[in-house]
C-alpha cells in the first residue's frame, strides 16, 4: 500500500494523486504501520491530499514516535522545540525526542542532538559526546552535516571541533594536528568520512 502511495504522491508519475495515496497510507496507518502513520501525519500536516488538520497530524506523528519511528521522534523534537502544531514550546521534551531519534541514527535528529550538545543545553553531555553524534550523522550520509561542517565549522566551540578532528584520527580519515581548525587536511577528512573521494 504504501508503495502505491508513493507512486502517487510523486508529481512526476502521470499517476499522481495525493488524494488516492492519502487513501492507500490510511489503510496502511490503520494496520499499525509506523511509517504509514508518519506520511499521514505529514499529509494532515501540510494538507496535501486530505484537510489541513493539526490535531490529526499531531496524534498521528504521536502514533509513529510511540513505535520509535525515527522520522516521527525528530519532527516531534522539532515541533516542541519551536512550539508548532498547537504544542507550547519545550526544549526539555523536545531534547528527549532528539535523543531517541538521534539513537535510533537518525542523520538529522544527530545533527540537532549534537548541535544541541555543542550549545550546553544538555549539561551532562560533553564536546566529545557533541563530536560523535556529528561523525556518526557524517558516517550516515548526511549531506547537510557535510555543509554545515565544511562551510561554517566556527559556528562549533572549538573544544567540539578539537572533538571531532580527534574522531576522525581514530578511524584514518585526518591525520593532521588536533587545533579546531577546520583547514583542508580537516575538510578532505570531513569529505572521506562523508564517503566522498577526492
Amino acid at each position: 500500500m504504501m508503495n502505491l502511495a508513493y507512486m502517487r504522491l510523486n508529481p512526476q508519475d502521470p499517476r499522481f494523486d495525493p488524494s488516492a495515496a492519502a487513501e492507500y497510507i490510511e489503510r496502511a496507518a490503520k494496520t499499525g504501520s509506523p511509517e504509514a502513520q508518519y506520511e499521514l501525519a505529514v499529509q494532515y500536516e501540510t494538507g496535501k491530499g486530505v484537510p489541513q488538520d493539526t490535531a490529526r497530524a499531531l496524534e498521528l506523528y504521536r502514533q509513529a514516535a510511540r513505535q520509535d519511528y525515527p522520522d516521527a521522534l525528530n519532527d516531534l523534537g522539532f515541533f516542541y522545540y519551536q512550539g508548532m502544531l498547537g504544542l507550547p514550546a519545550d526544549p526539555k521534551t523536545a531534547l528527549i525526542y532528539f535523543e531517541r531519534a538521534a539513537d535510533l541514527r537518525h542523520p538529522q535528529a544527530m545533527y540537532n542532538y549534537a548541535a544541541l550538545i555543542d550549545d550546553g543545553l544538555i549539561p551532562d553531555k560533553t564536546p566529545e559526546d557533541a563530536a560523535e553524534y556529528f561523525y556518526q550523522a557524517l558516517r550516515a550520509g548526511s549531506r547537510s552535516v557535510l555543509k554545515v561542517l565544511t562551510d561554517n565549522p566556527d559556528q562549533l566551540k572549538l573544544a567540539t571541533r578539537r572533538a571531532l578532528q580527534t574522531r576522525l584520527t581514530q578511524h584514518d580519515f585526518y591525520q593532521g594536528t588536533i587545533d579546531g581548525d577546520f583547514g583542508p587536511g580537516t575538510q578532505r577528512g570531513l569529505r572521506r568520512a562523508y564517503g566522498l573521494t577526492e
